[in-house]
């Protein structure tokens, strides 16, 4: 490579710019490109040389066509969303305009993210004061709310690389956290506990989310004009799964929506206590009512969420098919219902029965007048022990072929008593 003043030509630190850098002129025009060590930029200065000399040369290859920081791009992501749950990206985008917000698309590294995600996993809560000093504190974001901050940086990041504005997406290839995937539901008892320390019309809202299944957002978003009692139906337009969904209703939760008159003064059927122009927030009834409850009641380990959780239980713990859950409560995959496939009453219970080692078996029948269980004797030769078997065309010319090879008195008494099990009297020795 040609040197100028002992210096390689081509090649220089940028002063306020971390790394190596890499001009070149291109019909008459300047431009740089940036590389992490001097070994990189002579590699990438060469190249960029031999592709100008045989015409080959495209910027854009090389570089994104316009620099912008990770937060203005954030902040153009945020303008066109269309996202139901805007309140959670506007979040998180606060979160990575604080971290790396001055950064250019293009300096973000992949090296940084694992810096950033070790840093989020590692920090923990203030300790409250006048606690004793063995007093452990927990974790501020868990692991499943790290993955959550992570996979709305890799879809703005996407954004930007279909725009042509980055070469590679830096959050492709990083290792997200396993997270533990939680099932809690209340029992009966834990219900009527509840129901016992909340206020009448604070349970009603409990009482409709179980009945209906409904998440959180879906039911305190829910609008009158979605409501259709004369045909039990809920009808949403755009739920979590993107498509419109109708929600069947049960006859308590027609009770429970006749019960109301919020349809007087409001379009909500949960309208807000200052503003009935606009829903009611729910974080403030989960602190206000809910949450407070839980903790009278003694309920540990729930949330909102749990409700849903409650819904599905109970319908799959009364005989309801797993397919007809996955429809109430709008799961696009099946795979989403079959956690609750445990709760199903005689779930594989007719499968690990068959060849038990007891005496008899359970069956279920289906016939036309419905299923029916009956009682079957498992089969003999599954549970015997070899050579006790009872004979067979096969069994016998075997045994003559070895009797006839002089086989010992006890192997010829062991004969004897299997071919009595024949009813055909006793064989000769």
């Amino acid at each position: 490579m040609a040197r100028k003043g002992g210096t390689d030509r081509g090649i220089t630190q940028r002063k306020g710019r971390k790394g190596w850098w890499v001009r070149i002129y291109v019909h008459g025009r300047e431009r740089w490109f940036r590389c992490d060590t001097k070994s990189q930029a002579k590699a990438l200065y060469g190249r960029l040389k031999a592709d100008i000399r045989e015409g080959t040369f495209f910027p854009e290859k090389f570089s994104p066509r316009k620099d912008i920081t990770l937060r203005a791009w954030i902040l153009r992501c945020l303008e066109g969303s269309t996202n139901r749950d805007i309140e959670s990206e506007r979040r998180y985008g606060r979160r990575w305009s604080l971290l790396l917000g001055k950064r250019m698309l293009a300096d973000v590294s992949r090296e940084d993210l694992r810096q950033i995600q070790a840093k989020m996993r590692a920090k923990l809560k203030p300790r409250p004061t006048n606690v004793p000093k063995e007093f452990q504190p927990k974790r501020r974001w868990s692991d499943a709310t790290i993955n959550r901050h992570f996979s709305f940086l890799r879809h703005v990041l996407m954004l930007a690389v279909k725009d042509s504005k980055l070469t590679q997406n830096p959050v492709t290839g990083l290792k997200f956290f396993p997270e533990v995937k939680r099932t809690r539901f209340l029992a009966g008892d834990e219900l009527e506990q509840l129901r016992g320390v909340m206020h009448q019309n604070d349970w009603k809202l409990v009482a409709f989310a179980i009945e209906t299944g409904l998440r959180r957002g879906e039911q305190f978003r829910l609008r009158w004009d979605q409501v259709d009692l004369e045909n039990g139906i809920l009808t949403l337009p755009l739920p979590k799964g993107g498509k419109t969904r109708h929600v069947p209703l049960s006859e308590e939760a027609k009770t429970i929506l006749r019960s109301f008159d919020s349809f007087l003064r409001s379009a909500w059927v949960f309208p807000g206590l200052k503003d009935v122009t606009q829903p009611m927030d729910s974080r403030a009834f989960l602190r206000r009512s809910y949450e407070p409850g839980l903790r009278k009641a003694g309920i540990a380990g729930a949330c909102w969420h749990s409700l849903r959780h409650t819904a599905a239980s109970r319908r799959v713990m009364a005989g309801v098919d797993l397919v007809s859950v996955k429809e109430i409560l709008g799961h696009r995959d099946i795979q989403t219902t079959l956690r609750y496939a445990h709760l199903a009453p005689g779930h594989l219970r007719d499968a690990v029965n068959r060849g038990s080692l007891s005496g008899t078996v359970t069956k279920t029948v289906t016939s036309q007048k419905g299923k029916r269980e009956e009682k079957m004797q498992p089969i003999d030769y599954m549970v015997r022990p070899e050579g006790l078997e009872p004979p067979t065309l096969g069994s016998e010319v075997r045994c003559s072929i070895q009797l006839s090879y002089g086989r010992t008195q006890p192997f010829q008494t062991l004969r004897r008593r299997s071919c009595q099990g024949q009813g055909n009297g006793t064989a000769s020795s």
